[in-house]
């Protein structure tokens, strides 16, 4: 009986690290990534203005002044351009600005415009989330609906959110080629990173067994 409690207390801190190790490597990707697009994209179009700038120095015909002036400030409004995308992708505007259910319409409505999949998104929030279980939802839904695309060859996903007893609680469907607890998919980064952000919102996730097609039920609290 001891052996047995040692053991399932032993699976579960191995677990329990998993899930942490695995929010770790999602936000060193995410570091890696936002490091890469500023040094790629916002490094290069900043050099390339401090050249213009220093070619105005050099120059005193007032004509092509223009010109170079011109052009810098077109790279500076290019750079601004780079830079609030960056920060968007970090914490969406319409997510800061009009609640997580806003924000999931938002990307289902550009992906049911592609035609190659449909959507259909049921809510009924009776509370928003805090700002922080609010960004960790919307990260689990984009993650489970890129599965779905990546994966499944589905052709419908269903979403359906909602607040039950002060709950947040969502079930997400798709008529793909399933999955189950055991598949590489289900044991996957992808399916670590959502387990890890619903462990670090003390909720859970059940992963339903289907002749067809993919189901998970998750939920937590609203707020710490």
């Amino acid at each position: 009986m001891l052996r047995q409690q040692q053991s399932h207390q032993q699976k579960e801190a191995d677990y329990q690290q998993q899930l942490l190790r695995a929010n770790f490597q999602s936000q060193e990707r995410e570091r890696n990534r936002i490091g890469k697009d500023l040094h790629d994209e916002v490094g290069a179009l900043l050099t390339t203005t401090k050249l213009y700038f220093q070619h105005l120095d050099r120059n005193t015909q007032e004509e092509k002044f223009a010109e170079i002036k011109s052009k810098a400030f077109s790279l500076l409004e290019e750079t601004m351009t780079t830079v609030r995308r960056v920060s968007h992708d970090l914490r969406p505007v319409v997510l800061e600005r009009l609640g997580l259910v806003e924000a999931i319409l938002n990307v289902v409505d550009k992906i049911n415009q592609s035609d190659q999949i449909k959507i259909e998104f049921k809510h009924s929030l009776s509370t928003e989330p805090d700002a922080e279980y609010s960004l960790n939802w919307y990260r689990i839904v984009q993650e489970l609906i890129n599965n779905t695309l990546k994966h499944a060859d589905a052709t419908l996903i269903v979403l359906d959110l909602k607040t039950l007893q002060g709950e947040l609680w969502l079930t997400y469907s798709d008529n793909g080629k399933g999955l189950t607890p055991e598949s590489d998919t289900a044991s996957g980064l992808g399916m670590q990173n959502i387990r890890s952000r619903i462990g670090l919102m003390q909720g859970e996730m059940n992963i339903k067994q289907k002749e067809q097609g993919f189901e998970v039920v998750l939920k937590s609290k609203l707020k710490p």
